[in-house]
């Protein structure tokens, strides 16, 4: 079900059923979004989803109301006590508030959270304020997504393909945004979704940008070693690809650990020296990937055991 968090009926937790055909989330995609898994009523990586949030609401020049303070009760010992650090405390605590009723009471499965701009009094593309929506979708599951919170979970190990669609690249500051006007995406996915017809095993696929690196999967981030390294790569999402949670999530245990890990464009050419790839995402964990189809048709058997005999978790 989704509720709206800009309506006073919010409060009351009453589903939203319609949305107005003239927003603009419909006619343009103008916003963004994030899906977090709830494991016990918390929200796995909570800090990373808010982090995203930050990022995304300033690059997209979007902020909160006094009204929208005002229905979530929200004053200044609510932003003291959040304790968050962020160049944007209000957007923060806001959402860490709003977010956090609702995993109590979905307690296991999914929540996803869409930020949208409010319908502007000019006319065309261009915008004059900074006010938005926001919708969340409670997506109730009957077993836990994982046995504790904040668990990095390895996923039976699957197959994947290397599509012929590619993917855009975006102007600063909205690279590396889980934007809602993702029709590159749409496309890849469906290119995926054909091959997964023919292959149940088929996970995911890698989608270069338009510049001819491959830069992640249709709804993951990719890491990959070459030539049975010891040293986990992912491409740099500097001007195409989302910026998940789970790369950041995994980025920052690598750093905790010290395990070599660098960030590196994957050109075609390296195709053929990948020993060992996965796929991850917040709400799967980590996708292990036993075999790679290449652009030529062959596919490669790829090693497994660096994923799971290096304690990536």
């Amino acid at each position: 079900m989704w509720y709206s968090l800009s309506d006073a009926q919010y409060a009351k937790q009453t589903p939203i059923t319609a949305i107005d055909i003239d927003s603009r989330v419909i006619a343009y995609g103008d916003g963004f979004f994030t899906t977090m898994a709830v494991v016990a009523g918390q929200i796995n990586w909570l800090s990373y989803h808010l982090d995203r949030i930050d990022e995304s609401a300033q690059a997209l020049k979007l902020d909160l109301t006094n009204a929208d303070l005002d229905a979530a009760n929200l004053d200044s010992f609510n932003l003291y006590a959040a304790n968050l650090e962020s160049p944007n405390h209000t957007i923060r605590a806001y959402f860490n508030s709003q977010l956090a009723n609702f995993a109590k009471t979905l307690n296991h499965g999914m929540l996803k959270l869409i930020v949208c701009r409010k319908n502007q009094p000019i006319k065309g593309y261009g915008f004059c304020n900074s006010e938005f929506d926001a919708f969340i979708k409670l997506m109730p599951t009957d077993k836990p997504l994982a046995q504790q919170a904040n668990q990095v979970i390895i996923q039976p190990a699957a197959t994947a393909i290397c599509l012929t669609q590619q993917i855009a690249c975006l102007p600063k500051p909205l690279v590396g945004l889980k934007l809602l006007n993702a029709q590159d995406k749409v496309m890849a996915s469906h290119e995926l979704w054909q091959h997964q017809t023919q292959d149940a095993q088929m996970i995911d696929g890698l989608v270069q940008d338009v510049m001819g690196d491959w830069v992640e999967g249709t709804f993951c981030n990719v890491f990959y070693q070459l030539n049975h390294e010891n040293v986990w790569y992912t491409p740099p999402i500097n001007r195409s690809g989302v910026k998940g949670v789970m790369r950041q999530v995994l980025l920052a245990k690598f750093a905790d650990s010290d395990r070599v890990h660098e960030e590196r464009y994957l050109a075609s050419e390296d195709l053929a020296n990948i020993t060992s790839l996965f796929f991850c995402n917040a709400v799967r964990g980590i996708l292990p990937i036993q075999a790679l189809m290449l652009p030529n048709g062959q596919s490669t058997a790829l090693d497994l055991a660096p994923i799971y005999t290096q304690k990536l978790t």
